[in-house]
């Protein structure tokens, strides 16, 4: 039964306000990031190194995004699980110093093993023996991006969101620094990785020494090494295979066309999962505050909160892959040179399976919730399999339109088993009606900027927002929010508004 004494309404408006307000930090953090990198970065890699160079870039790129979870274990999660709502420091100094102790020593046995094989992990990556130096730096990026992952779930388990996304920002600032002062300089690319890692341990330093600043330094507990490591090591599979679906995709397009097409996919697709934004936050705050709930007993919010999670991506994320799709080619022209032009269809696709990934991403908390972690390679394994089928059959024969097929393929069959899984095992309700009309509210929309010609940047932006006044006007007149939800959103906003403005409104 849920536990819920004690719970008025104003004490639920203000969790209500303060999780909106976590998302909305991390929102911030992740939009100012993707942005400054994405813009910043971007073109200062595709016009000064070219496509062949920005190819090993992107190889690089996505296997450090690969391997940091592998190398981290997956203790990042059993951070937030088992220390959400753990309020003993010395517990907390002791499960952190088994988790970190565990993570150094895999490490280091994990980069001596890379360093005899570093000639044939070339040849695999970068379908060239010669890049060995590229290597060495890419596993080095590896283990301090785990380490970085790590500390901040510490963070993030606490609800320290605001601390967290500041740093965010300042990371991907001093990331977008790196790479435009050193990319126009001409320097070559393996200076510039050296660079970041550099720049990233430094990150890595300083979370570890605010950590000791509160709880003093980890001292590891062998005995509780056990728990966290049977939570976490099932979802190292679910990780790899999730990298199969995400991103092996550049490998297949590597071997089977070259370099040069991995590059111009890899930038269709970095606009495309700008709607990543309108699930990373929600998932990113959601998972800590469900850990907190459910070890409370208090189904009934961890219901309601997965109800309302889903509604807002899908209010966000239909519409956004549709828009963005429409005006990616401009925007490309503006950030790179022609050459990485590949077609709107080739990004609604990967938009649209972004969407789905995000419906898996908050449906599968469920599983995380209630430690079933073994079922995950299994459900993460079958959409894997289709990636993999899929991009062998489809880019040798239609190019790279045939991976961004294989993704929404893939992520769509992911949306599909945990959504059923997460329905089943917490009773929450699915509206197809709302999105229907969340849908049809996006369709005029879709057609004003498939004929609307723009070319320059605040000609993009005017017809974005546009785009969005159709939508939301769309969405009013198709009534797709009742009433009780206009006023929970109304509370929430009027519980972020300072005491003055509040009694005002009242």
């Amino acid at each position: 039964m849920d536990n819920q004494k004690g719970d008025t309404p104003a004490q639920k408006i203000t969790e209500s306000g303060i999780f909106i307000r976590d998302i909305i930090w991390v929102a911030i953090a992740q939009v100012l990031t993707l942005f400054v990198v994405g813009i910043a970065a971007l073109p200062a890699l595709t016009k000064h190194y070219g496509p062949e160079i920005y190819g090993i870039w992107v190889q690089i790129s996505v296997t450090v995004t690969l391997l940091s979870p592998f190398i981290a274990m997956e203790l990042d999660m059993s951070v937030i699980r088992f220390l959400a709502g753990e309020e003993d420091k010395v517990k907390r100094r002791k499960s952190l110093g088994s988790m970190l102790i565990s993570i150094i020593i895999f490490s280091i046995m994990v980069f001596l093993l890379i360093n005899i094989i570093a000639p044939q992990l070339s040849g695999l990556l970068f379908a060239d023996p010669k890049y060995v130096t590229f290597i060495r730096l890419t596993f080095i990026w590896v283990i301090t991006d785990a380490l970085y992952i790590f500390f901040s779930s510490y963070f993030r388990a606490r609800k320290k969101i605001r601390f967290l996304s500041i740093r965010q920002v300042s990371y991907g600032i001093a990331f977008m620094l790196i790479i435009i002062i050193m990319s126009s300089m001409g320097i070559k690319l393996e200076w510039l990785v050296g660079c970041i890692i550099v720049m990233q341990s430094v990150f890595v330093l300083l979370f570890f020494f605010l950590i000791v600043k509160e709880i003093g330094y980890p001292i590891p507990n062998i005995n509780g090494i056990q728990e966290y490591l049977a939570f976490s090591l099932p979802q190292i599979p679910g990780v790899a295979l999730i990298w199969v679906i995400g991103s092996s995709d550049r490998y297949f397009i590597t071997h089977f066309l070259d370099l040069s097409q991995a590059g111009i996919y890899s930038s269709s697709s970095q606009i495309a999962v700008l709607t990543r934004l309108f699930y990373s936050p929600i998932s990113y705050v959601l998972y800590p505050t469900l850990s907190r709930l459910w070890d409370e007993n208090r189904f009934s919010e961890v219901r309601s909160y997965l109800q309302h999670s889903i509604r807002l991506l899908l209010t966000l994320g239909i519409p956004a892959s549709i828009g963005i799709a429409m005006l990616s080619q401009p925007i490309l022209k503006i950030l790179t040179t022609t050459e990485f032009l590949a077609g709107r269809e080739l990004v609604f696709f990967i938009a649209l399976g972004t969407v789905f990934m995000g419906i898996y991403q908050i449906n599968s908390q469920v599983i995380l919730l209630k430690k079933q972690t073994r079922l995950l390679p299994l459900i993460i394994g079958a959409a894997s399999v289709t990636s993999m089928i899929l991009n062998i059959v489809l880019i040798p024969n239609i190019g790279i339109s045939g991976a961004s097929i294989a993704y929404l393929a893939s992520c769509f069959l992911l949306a599909v088993i945990a959504s059923f899984i997460a329905r089943r095992s917490n009773n929450y309700s699915y509206d197809g009606i709302f999105q229907l009309k969340i849908t049809v509210a996006s369709l005029p929309m879709a057609i004003y900027l498939f004929l609307i010609k723009v070319d320059k940047l605040w000609e993009i932006i005017l017809a974005a927002a546009a785009g969005a006044v159709i939508f939301v006007s769309g969405v009013l007149l198709l009534r797709a929010f009742p009433e009780k939800e206009k006023q929970l959103v109304k509370n929430i906003i009027l519980n972020l508004l300072p005491t003055s403005m509040k009694k005002k409104n009242n």
